[in-house]
């Protein structure tokens, strides 16, 4: 059994790890540096994660070292899940259109260090968000929220207040109106992300069909 996390394994365990900024492999009594952390073009702790397991799989596999570290450094992720668009004016504008649901929200945003622009809203899947709601006023600058779900995601968020990260709630239609705010919302140094926390089924056939819609109206600015 090949193991993966964050710490290393005990002496008598097989496992991936992550030790002074890159992952290594522990096998029998030998360790191994696989690749730098710095290689993987994937954004937040849990693609680091993610990569902690595929180098884990590959290794019981037998995959050749040179074959896993190229496909690590290579990979620059899916269509929807915190894929990067474009740059517009100085802030860097994200599509994760896949996060339907206020946890894979809260994972997303956990993958970026500076001032975030959230974009929130479509239906409800009867899903809490006091999680999410708290750790938006503690990271998130500014939120814009459209939808179906905007007045339920409003009340959740509650009131703007004070030496909170959270100065801004904008609540709009439709994702359309949403980008033109956050257009306006956004500085140079920002991050604006779609990550909606709910499904796409008040407005698109699915979280594809939005994020498509997304990225069309994002190049567009």
């Amino acid at each position: 059994m090949i193991s993966f996390g964050f710490q290393k394994p005990d002496s008598k365990q097989n496992g991936t790890y992550i030790y002074k900024d890159a992952i290594w492999l522990q096998l029998g009594r030998e360790s191994l540096k696989m690749l730098p952390l710095e290689w993987i073009q994937l954004p937040g702790r849990h693609n680091i994660a993610n990569v902690l397991a595929a180098c884990a799989i590959a290794t019981a596999a037998s995959l050749a070292l040179p074959a896993i570290q190229t496909a690590i450094e290579e990979f620059t992720g899916i269509p929807h899940r915190l894929e990067f668009i474009r740059n517009i004016n100085g802030a860097d504008w994200y599509n994760d259109s896949i996060a339907t649901a206020p946890e894979r929200t809260m994972a997303a945003i956990e993958a970026f260090k500076g001032p975030l622009v959230l974009l929130l809203g479509g239906r409800d899947k009867n899903l809490p968000w006091d999680d999410l709601s708290q750790l938006i006023h503690q990271r998130v600058r500014a939120v814009v929220l459209f939808g179906e779900a905007a007045s339920l995601i409003e009340r959740a968020l509650g009131a703007v207040k004070k030496g909170e990260t959270l100065q801004v709630i904008s609540r709009c239609n439709t994702l359309e109106e949403a980008v033109q705010a956050a257009a306006k919302l956004a500085q140079p140094g920002d991050t604006v992300l779609l990550s909606p926390g709910c499904t796409s089924f008040d407005a698109f056939k699915d979280f594809e069909e939005r994020g498509e819609y997304f990225r069309k109206l994002v190049n567009a600015l």
